[in-house]
């Protein structure tokens, strides 16, 4: 029986996968990890009773997480990249049945696939894009691929928050991995042809220090870095932080949950960053994000007696951190050198882990001699240093 006529470029695309399939797999992906992310941090202060130790327990875990992720490129050199990408699928199916368990070490072990999960679908859909779709369409397809993960960043962390509550968090654990294993399940019937410069290579691997050399005596490898390790910083601090600002200012977790997808529910504004990013170039448009996200969230910390106010405050913060988000990954699409994708991918992957690190290690710090509210100083502060930064971009990209 053939498939409806509607479904054949999501099954079986003419000329190999397009932006659309990519955004439904990443929709997919992100959906699966989106419906644990209120979660996550609320389990955690229930287990650990102190802001202090979730920061630690972050910091635990994206150390381990990061280990994982530069394990990657190793691994590519010796199966295929398909594989790669099923096991990151597997990773985020097991991630809920042991988060599930209600215990701190399920959670910890659950909160490192998550981690080690996300790095490795990320860096092998990146791969894949970089062989299906063209450098100079890039500004159209990444936008777009935003907007379809802002479908599940929006609904995601409230429905899941509402299934924990209503049904339990096993429940709601139970839904995310059925969503990882629907998407082992759409990837495998899209058939996606390992592009043969990254298949299993005969020659030993170059090491993880050689990588790392690489990527660093790239100075625009480095700028592509530092502008997605400091949006990535703001995300961790909103997802981690926003909701346990909501329950300690006296409101629920569904509350915490709603400020989360609120402020995901910007992304579907990428679209427009990518309009304005044809029109007027993408530089322009990232300082000024730079610019309105720190002050933005520098206000929440000094509204922050007026809860309400400031969690407004922190969704017009992630309204304006979109523009990084959709327009901040083109500086490494456009820079890597297509004999080197697997290698600097994995390399540049690691912002996720490294942020994950830093930001709690740094708050963790910080919240041993000043209350909440200083993390969002401090994360605006850095988002203004940013912008400085931000002005190296080429003004033609």
């Amino acid at each position: 029986m053939s498939s409806p006529s509607f479904l054949a470029p999501l099954i079986a695309p003419v000329g190999g996968p397009g932006a659309t399939v990519f955004g439904v797999m990443f929709l997919l992906d992100s959906l699966a990890r989106a419906l644990m992310v209120s979660i996550i941090p609320i389990e955690a202060y229930h287990l650990l009773r102190s802001e202090r130790d979730v920061s630690v327990l972050y910091l635990v875990v994206g150390a381990a997480g990061l280990v994982a992720t530069l394990s990657i490129p190793s691994l590519m050199k010796r199966v295929r990249r398909r594989w790669i990408y099923t096991l990151g699928c597997g990773a985020l199916i097991a991630m809920g049945a042991l988060i599930a368990t209600a215990s701190l070490a399920g959670l910890a072990t659950g909160m490192w696939l998550r981690v080690f999960g996300t790095a490795a679908l990320y860096t092998t859909l990146n791969l894949y894009i970089m062989d299906y779709i063209q450098k100079r369409e890039l500004v159209r397809t990444e936008p777009l691929r935003l907007v379809f993960g802002g479908v599940s960043w929006t609904f995601g962390p409230i429905l899941g928050m509402y299934v924990s509550e209503r049904f339990g968090t096993p429940a709601a654990c139970a839904m995310a991995s059925f969503i990882a294993l629907l998407l082992l399940g759409y990837f495998w019937l899209l058939r996606i042809q390992d592009n043969p410069a990254v298949a299993p290579a005969t020659k030993p691997p170059p090491s993880v220090a050689y990588n790392v050399r690489r990527f660093l005596v790239q100075p625009r490898m480095r700028l592509a870095y530092a502008i997605a390790f400091s949006r990535s910083t703001w995300w961790a601090m909103f997802f981690i932080y926003g909701p346990l600002f909501m329950v300690n200012a006296g409101y629920g977790p569904l509350a915490a949950a709603a400020l989360v997808s609120a402020g995901n529910a910007m992304l579907f504004f990428a679209m427009m960053y990518g309009r304005m990013a044809r029109a007027t170039g993408v530089r322009p448009i990232v300082v000024g994000a730079y610019v309105a996200t720190g002050a933005m969230t520098i206000l929440v910390a000094v509204l922050a007696h007026v809860p309400i106010l400031a969690a407004v405050l922190l969704v017009v913060g992630a309204f304006c951190a979109t523009a990084l988000d959709a327009l901040g990954g083109i500086c490494f699409l456009r820079a890597v050198h297509p004999y080197e994708r697997a290698e600097m991918a994995t390399v540049y992957s690691t912002y996720r882990q490294i942020s994950d690190i830093t930001a709690p290690m740094a708050y963790a710090v910080l919240l041993s001699f000043l209350p909440l509210p200083w993390v969002f100083v401090v994360s605006g502060i850095v988002m203004l240093v940013m912008a400085r930064f931000a002005l190296y971009l080429p003004r033609g990209l």
